[in-house]
């Protein structure tokens, strides 16, 4: 049997993960302690009437089963980046990690890319392997939480041979690697084992349209769509629980303050991070979970615009007309954010450069867009003239 690759964080790495959780771990039991204290202290008041202390209460414990709940997934996050130990032959790859196992062929994994800037802690160069298709942001580690395959996706981080930048805020620099390997060796050996990788975007049209034929952007951003999703849910139970179960006006003066604070934060959520935009011959669809509005082409200005802003450099903006038709100068993708819910922005996908360059938010395909605007008659400004 051909020896294979053995792929591993190293000690300093492990260490230093270590005492990150290290401190975690005591936090949430100091939470445990002042939930149960604050509780036992509020059923012992006479002065609190009882169904507000009731209400308190259980916003209290649902506060902390959330909090705990998001420093529970962050410690698997990071343990799962570093506790794994990767085997690599010319079958494929055999993950461990603590007591578990799990052997992929290379027929098995649906992304093989070699990625710039990978994940979080600015590694220059590394490959990413999936088994599912969804393709990763270049600032999201490469993934979010993958529940369905939580084993079935790695970074490789090609070495660096210097202090790597592990925490960006503090210019904390750490004298090792995660998951790191020589990148010749491991490319070599790719390559004899006859394992192709992608090393430069392909042209794919099918993630720019969906099943009835539309133009769609691709989305990248499920941890703000699942954000924008639990923010709703709670604007929805201080509106709901106060006034049409409780009928308490106290508790609808409590929750008042609660609900003004999340509102600006729902805006923002979803106005700018998580709607995705759907165009047909009849005008262009904006649509976040299960709330759409249509623009008509005739109600909509549609101009092409180059920003810093844009990750991929260039993009489009859909303004919504006003009396006059007037267009200004200052009409970049910042204008979007001043107009939430009267523009909205697209990025033009960045085709042919390596993956791990910054992908837009709400991407699609230029070439695709412009054929579909041509085709249904819609005027895009910005285009040069044709002679």
């Amino acid at each position: 049997m051909e020896e294979g690759l053995v792929i591993k964080s190293d000690k300093e790495w492990i260490q230093y993960f270590r005492s990150r959780v290290s401190g975690i771990i005591p936090f949430m039991l100091m939470e445990i302690v002042v939930v149960i204290a604050f509780n036992y202290d509020l059923r012992k008041r006479n002065s609190v009437i009882p169904e507000i202390a009731d209400v308190l209460e259980k916003c209290i414990i649902v506060g902390f089963i959330i909090v705990n709940i998001f420093l529970i997934l962050n410690i698997y996050r990071m343990w799962r980046d570093i506790g794994r130990e990767l085997i690599i032959d010319k079958t494929g790859v055999l993950v461990k990690m603590c007591f578990y196992e799990k052997k992929y062929e290379w027929k098995d994994f649906k992304i093989k890319q070699l990625r710039k800037n990978l994940g979080e802690y600015c590694y220059d160069e590394g490959l990413f392997f999936a088994i599912y298709k969804h393709q990763p942001r270049q600032n999201s580690n490469c993934e979010f939480f993958p529940i369905r395959y939580p084993f079935g996706s790695f970074n490789i981080n090609f070495k660096m041979h210097r202090p790597i930048l592990a925490v960006p805020r503090y210019s904390i620099y750490i004298n090792g690697e995660m998951m790191a390997v020589e990148k010749e060796e491991l490319l070599s050996k790719l390559k004899e084992w006859g394992v192709d990788f992608e090393t430069e975007r392909p042209e794919n049209f099918d993630i720019f349209q969906d099943k009835k034929g539309r133009l769609q952007s691709r989305r990248n951003g499920t941890a703000w769509i699942l954000l924008a999703a639990a923010v709703w849910i709670l604007l929805l139970s201080f509106i709901i629980y106060p006034i049409f179960i409780w009928k308490n006006p106290v508790l609808i003066a409590i929750f008042i303050p609660f609900f003004i604070a999340l509102v600006p934060v729902y805006v923002v959520v979803t106005s700018r991070k998580s709607y995705r935009l759907k165009m047909d011959e009849k005008g262009c669809i904006r649509t976040f979970l299960f709330l759409s509005k249509r623009y008509l082409w005739k109600d909509l200005r549609v101009k092409l615009v180059a920003s810093e802003e844009s990750h991929c450099g260039e993009g489009v903006l859909f303004i919504k007309k006003k009396s006059g038709n007037s267009s200004s100068a200052s009409e970049t993708f910042s204008y979007a954010s001043l107009h939430p819910y009267s523009s909205f922005v697209a990025n033009f996908e960045v085709f042919g450069k390596m993956y791990g360059e910054k992908d837009a938010l709400h991407e699609i395909n230029k070439e695709l867009f412009l054929e579909k605007m041509k085709e249904w008659g819609v005027e895009v400004e910005g285009l040069p003239k044709e002679e």
